[in-house]
């Protein structure tokens, strides 16, 4: 590659992820097409450290022996491990991609793409529910208080139950002390059964409310579940049958390369609501006669949200509005991840030229999904409801132009809504950068600087995270 675009008169690289979340992700592809602008900056090609300590966030752990005396030796501090964590400084942004890259998205392709919104519903548990969930959340921080050591290694585990409990009440293995073989002695936290799958519970009630008012709406719904090991899928299926909905459920036995062909098939067949894994979808599939995707439970997957998220945002979507709906409920370590995943889709938004406050901020925060949610639980942190919503209202594509024509009762045969006219000519997109815009990105730089300064003389320990990128569903 950098070959040909040493040779070449004129280079256009195309890719449609440009950044993995990490500084070396994007180091590589610097050299091959813009090695004069990295040698200039002082990098070597042999030595994508030095570039990442520049630009990205390490993380180093170390030990220290604590004795009664000299414990604040030099020699008693040793480093036992450092990483790299996601985040990449905007600085990258200004000095390397602003005057040689383009980023177009679907809102910049001109006038024919509907509406689109993703709309948070809280919900509200059962009282029995709310009760038991606030004694295994209390276990948990009693745990990582009094035992620390016990407490990191169960803590995706803990994290996992808090966030699929809520969904399911019933049916949850009990947590064990990794450190005591004995299985009648190790159980740290056994979570109790209330009820059962044939119990209606409140998320139930809402998403059945949803689906009835828009199959009579005359639209089609997606369910994207994320939890593999609940019965989700199967207990949706069943209520949504026995009220008369005609569903089907894509599965991993399909292989992907005929997933779209099955989905064309269970439209022609009459089916209104699909209901799936959003692993499943999140790539390859345009899904435009469904127009309302619920996200009943989500993983900590940012790349399978923006993906399946955007299925049936097309550009020959026909319909006026495209609409995602995420159902969590209140209090719980969903409404976290769901405030969580709100500020790195800032974030992503962020190196792509879409500027925001929220994108700003969640920029210095560098910890993954895992180890934000197990501090905020710590710390008890009540998130805003109205917050979350309002941030996710600021990355909505509002299409006030767009002309749409009445649309008619759609029969079961028919695969995607009634095409309308399309205009001959699409306007080309103008895309200015404000002044308010350059005065945000401006700032960022100099506060990621501030800090990147400060982490020099304080190192910041985080023990056991995960990759924001690995998917702990």
């Amino acid at each position: 590659m950098a070959e040909l675009a040493g040779i070449a008169d004129k280079v256009l690289g195309m890719t449609a992820t440009l950044v993995n979340g990490y500084a070396k992700g994007i180091f590589y592809l610097l050299f091959r097409l813009k090695a004069r602008l990295m040698l200039l900056d002082n990098q070597a090609y042999k030595r994508p450290r030095d570039f990442c300590l520049q630009y990205g966030v390490l993380e180093e752990m170390y030990e220290e022996d604590t004795t009664e005396y000299n414990s604040t030796s030099k020699s008693r501090k040793r480093k036992v491990r450092e990483r790299f964590l996601p985040g990449v400084s905007p600085i990258v942004y200004s000095r390397f991609l602003l005057e040689n890259a383009v980023f177009l998205s679907l809102n910049d392709m001109g006038k024919e793409l509907p509406d689109y919104e993703e709309i948070p519903i809280p919900c509200t548990m059962l009282p029995e529910v709310q009760k038991e969930y606030d004694a295994l959340q209390n276990n948990f921080r009693h745990l990582m208080r009094q035992a620390p050591r016990i407490g990191k290694r169960v803590m995706s585990a803990y994290l996992n139950l808090l966030s699929a409990y809520p969904d399911q009440p019933y049916g949850h293995e009990p947590i064990r002390n990794p450190f005591v073989p004995e299985e009648d002695q190790n159980v740290l936290s056994a979570p109790k059964d209330i009820g059962s799958a044939d119990d209606l519970q409140p998320k139930d009630e809402v998403l059945l409310d949803l689906i009835d008012r828009k199959i009579q709406a005359g639209e089609r719904v997606i369910v994207f579940t994320a939890w593999v090991r609940l019965d989700t899928q199967e207990r949706l299926h069943k209520l949504l049958t026995e009220k008369g909905v005609k569903t089907a459920i894509l599965d991993q036995k399909v292989p992907p390369v005929q997933r779209e062909e099955w989905v064309d098939k269970r439209v022609r067949e009459g089916v209104k609501v699909l209901i799936t894994n959003s692993a499943l979808v999140e790539t390859g599939l345009d899904l435009n006669a469904f127009t309302t995707l619920v996200f009943y439970s989500m993983g900590y997957k940012l790349f399978t949200l923006r993906q399946a998220s955007r299925r049936s945002w097309r550009i020959n979507q026909k319909a006026p509005a495209v609409k995602v709906y995420m159902l969590y409920y209140e209090d719980t370590m969903q409404q976290k991840c769901l405030k969580l995943m709100a500020s790195k889709l800032a974030v992503a938004g962020l190196i792509e030229g879409n500027f925001s406050e929220e994108g700003l901020a969640a920029m210095s925060d560098v910890q993954d999904m895992t180890s934000q949610m197990a501090k905020e639980l710590m710390l008890g942190i009540r998130d805003n409801v109205e917050d979350i919503a309002a941030a996710f209202k600021k990355m909505a594509f509002e299409n006030p132009d767009r002309e749409v024509p009445e649309v008619p009762e759609v029969p079961a045969e028919e695969t995607s809504l009634p095409p309308e006219s399309v205009p001959a000519m699409i306007e080309q997109p103008k895309r200015v950068f404000t002044a308010e815009q350059e005065e945000k990105l401006q700032a960022a730089m100099v506060q990621l600087e501030q800090q990147k300064a400060k982490r020099t003389k304080k190192t910041q320990q985080v023990e056991n995270q995960l990759s924001l990128f690995d998917s702990v569903a």
